[in-house]
């Protein structure tokens, strides 16, 4: 048998319906020499067809097509049966370009079950004879940004991934079709980067040396918002105290800055301190410039107390007058015991026969039950008949409102707790007072004339505690003369009475003449 009937009958046994039957094992030493001969002639006949025909990519080298699928077997067989050559007989083949590699066929053994490849789909375009793994695409130059452009955010996918047979990126145009391009130029006149204006070099920026700190870090923090409310140098601030200068320094100021004086430990180790000064943190550096005022708490106690005195004797001076002219108003007006006296008769005849009868005098707080009695005919009360019948007779009466204004005026305002003040304010006078005694003679000079004398002074709390004497005798003298108790008797009550009763008075005055224009209408 030939070289040609062995490879013949190699190659049906191979293909033969009952290949996958097991082979005896005599015949494999035999079976493998035979497949190694097709392999080489396999790879023989591929060179010598690569050869006459290769395959040009974009750059004149040959180049293997991702998307071309080898050969199956059956094709390199049958071409093997019609031209039997020996391997021996064939001519050497041209040498390959560099870098060009031929892939080898996948090549089933008999006896092993290996898995058969998927058969390769179409090309989608009918022009075009590769199946669709991309062996179609178009060569193209990618374009490069000349300038530096802005970033398009997006999630990236492999390439892997987008080149499968039904991926919307694998679809590729008809060759009629052009192809999309989009307009560079006006991407990179739109999209680029505005160049940056080089900064000019000022040497090396050397670090911030951290700063030294003897507060704790609340009373730091709220000693550095303290200070940046004055919008000056702390040097200032300290020349406005030992001057006594409150132009900026009002008395919220000075009730913070009394909170946040140095302690025994933080002046301790400010002094004992042997570092340079700026290395200081700004809180620290104020209190050693407030460490050089001599006697600085007792200056800012000074000024404190002056713009404390002023702010409250401007408070309290109207009050307490209007207090005083409200009681001399009632001891002095003449309608008031007039109309009085009118309600104690009308009083007395409807009181007649019961034990609220013949009356001497009532209380003042009567006054406001006047419009609880009403008549048998409707909206009519007690005070509207006394009003029409002053309007009649006593005309005079009808002006008794007017000398209740300032009574009006005095209500609401607590007598017992504007002495309270007054008398908590003075104490601390006193008490500067007897620091100023003790202390240097420039500090005396400079708040011994502020303290003693003056609208915001000790002479000004003096006379304002005069003042409380005054309307305690006055109160004295309503209480005798409104028959009350001195002890019990309470201004502010006597006050919103007489306030109620004189709106009442009015509201009743009005509803009377408004009916007696329609009557005479």
């Amino acid at each position: 048998m030939g070289p040609g009937q062995a490879m013949e009958s190699l190659i049906s046994s191979m293909h033969c319906p009952n290949h996958q039957k097991t082979v005896s094992r005599r015949s494999v030493p035999k079976l493998n020499k035979c497949i190694q001969v097709n392999r080489d002639m396999e790879e023989e006949s591929l060179i010598a067809n690569l050869s006459l025909s290769p395959t040009t990519g974009p750059s004149g080298k040959s180049e293997h097509c991702p998307g071309n699928t080898p050969p199956s077997q059956k094709d390199v067989f049958s071409s093997s049966q019609e031209q039997p050559v020996m391997p021996a007989l064939l001519p050497a083949p041209p040498p390959l370009p560099p870098g060009c590699k031929v892939p080898l066929p996948p090549v089933s053994t008999p006896g092993i079950n290996a898995p058969s490849l998927p058969s390769p789909q179409p090309c989608s375009n009918p022009g075009c004879s590769h199946p669709t793994c991309a062996c179609g695409e178009q060569s193209y130059t990618k374009k490069t940004p000349t300038l530096r452009m802005k970033v398009l955010h997006w999630q990236k996918l492999p390439s892997d991934v987008v080149r499968q047979s039904r991926s919307i990126w694998a679809v590729r145009p008809s060759s009629s079709k052009e192809p999309v391009e989009p307009d560079y130029t006006s991407l990179e006149l739109l999209f680029s980067v505005p160049p940056m204006t080089p900064a000019e070099k000022t040497g090396p920026k050397r670090k911030k040396a951290k700063e030294i700190t003897f507060i704790g870090p609340k009373k730091s923090l709220l000693l550095s918002i303290f200070l940046k409310q004055f919008k000056c140098s702390n040097e200032e601030i300290a020349a406005m105290v030992q001057r006594g200068d409150r132009s900026k320094l009002d008395a919220e100021i000075l009730r913070q800055l009394l909170k946040l004086l140095p302690e025994d430990r933080e002046i301790n180790s400010l002094k004992s301190c042997k570092e340079e000064k700026s290395q200081l943190a700004n809180a620290d550096l104020f209190y050693l410039h407030l460490l050089e005022v001599p006697s600085y708490q007792l200056r800012i106690e000074c000024m404190l107390i002056c713009e404390e005195t002023k702010i409250l004797l401007e408070c309290l001076w109207p009050k307490a007058q209007a207090i005083r002219t409200a009681c001399e108003t009632i001891l002095t007006s003449h309608r008031l015991p007039v109309f009085c006296q009118l309600i104690l008769k009308v009083g007395n005849f409807l009181n007649y026969g019961r034990h609220t009868g013949d009356a001497g005098g009532f209380k003042i707080s009567a006054l406001l039950k006047l419009t609880e009695t009403r008549a048998n005919q409707n909206n009519i009360t007690l005070l509207h008949h006394i009003l029409e019948e002053v309007e009649k007779n006593h005309t005079d009466l009808l002006q008794l409102p007017r000398d209740l204004d300032f009574v009006s005026k005095a209500a609401g305002i607590h007598i017992d707790v504007m002495q309270a003040e007054a008398g908590a304010n003075l104490k601390k006078l006193l008490e500067i007072e007897k620091c100023l005694f003790l202390s240097t003679d420039d500090l005396k000079i400079q708040h011994g004339k502020s303290v003693q004398v003056g609208n915001a002074s000790l002479d000004a709390s003096k006379d304002l505690q005069k003042e409380f004497a005054t309307i305690e005798k006055k109160k004295e003298e309503l209480a005798d003369y409104l028959c009350e108790d001195r002890k019990k008797l309470s201004l502010e009550d006597v006050f919103n009475t007489m306030k109620s009763f004189r709106e009442i008075f009015l509201k009743t005055l009005q509803v009377v003449c408004s009916c007696d224009s329609l009557e005479i209408g």
